[in-house]
């Protein structure tokens, strides 16, 4: 549903969208986040299979987003509400907010950046097609829409090494946006998973990737507690950095309270 310049799609979460703890993983909310951006899109004319017709694709660049400790059990409807909230000559910027659906408690909000890559040019086309169709909302979920600095570190803790499969690559053949999340966590040290949830996550993605490509995943804590996560590749070139911060985690009903819960519905 289209209002004001706001749209708002109410999705079903499955099994693999939830943690051990009963909250959707990082990967599931940029999942549904990015539907219901091309879902915008789809209504203004301006999906992926729209512009590619111009020889134009949507290039993510940058996810900024912070999470709550809110349940989000298995078969509850929750809504991802998704708007434009800037348009420069060059970049379109899109903030979103998830919430249960039953009570509107907040899930995860943020922001986001997006680019139009021009396919026979490899240079990003202006915007200026976008403003007479596209309503701008200025509303922030993050204060504001400046470039995210991530931290200098003289060494990484942690590294591991992954060959791109298929299992990683989109619709365009290029290594997901959500497979670098996926990986980049993987470098999480255990005992911080067993009693910490993710608070925030800033993601910057910088070159695309593809299949059977090597991708060098290195983790480092900062000095203000966050973990930077660096992926390279072969080349050693950084094609994607992310940085996390993380919460104790909040205590989770038992599982048979849950059952019983929804027996009672």
């Amino acid at each position: 549903m289209l209002q004001d310049g706001k749209y708002r799609h109410t999705y079903t979460p499955t099994a693999s969208d939830i943690t051990p703890q009963y909250r959707l993983t990082p990967n599931a909310m940029l999942m549904y986040f990015q539907d219901s951006f091309a879902r915008l899109m789809t209504i203004h004319g301006f999906a992926a299979f729209d512009i590619v017709k111009q020889r134009r694709m949507w290039v993510v660049t940058e996810v900024r987003m912070d999470i709550q400790p809110t349940v989000t059990y298995w078969a509850e409807d929750f809504t991802v509400e998704v708007w434009v909230s800037e348009l420069t000559s060059h970049r379109l910027y899109c903030d979103f907010r998830i919430v249960r659906k039953d009570n509107e408690q907040l899930i995860a909000s943020g922001t986001s950046q997006w680019n139009i890559l021009n396919l026979d040019t490899k240079r990003l086309e202006a915007t200026d097609f976008f403003a007479q169709r596209v309503t701008v909302v200025p509303e922030l979920m993050c204060g504001g829409h400046k470039k995210m600095r991530f931290p200098k570190v003289p060494s990484y803790d942690l590294q591991t090494e992954h060959r791109a499969t298929r299992l990683d690559l989109d619709f365009n053949n290029h290594v997901s946006n959500r497979s670098y999340v996926s990986l980049a966590l993987l470098t999480m040290p255990e005992e911080v998973l067993a009693s910490q949830m993710l608070a925030t996550l800033t993601v910057h993605w910088l070159r695309e990737t593809y299949l059977d490509d090597t991708l060098l995943c290195r983790m480092a804590r900062t000095e203000e507690g966050s973990y930077l996560h660096t992926l390279t590749n072969a080349d050693g070139v950084t094609v994607c950095e992310l940085l996390s911060r993380w919460q104790p985690q909040p205590s989770s009903p038992d599982v048979s309270e849950v059952l019983d819960r929804k027996l009672l519905q």
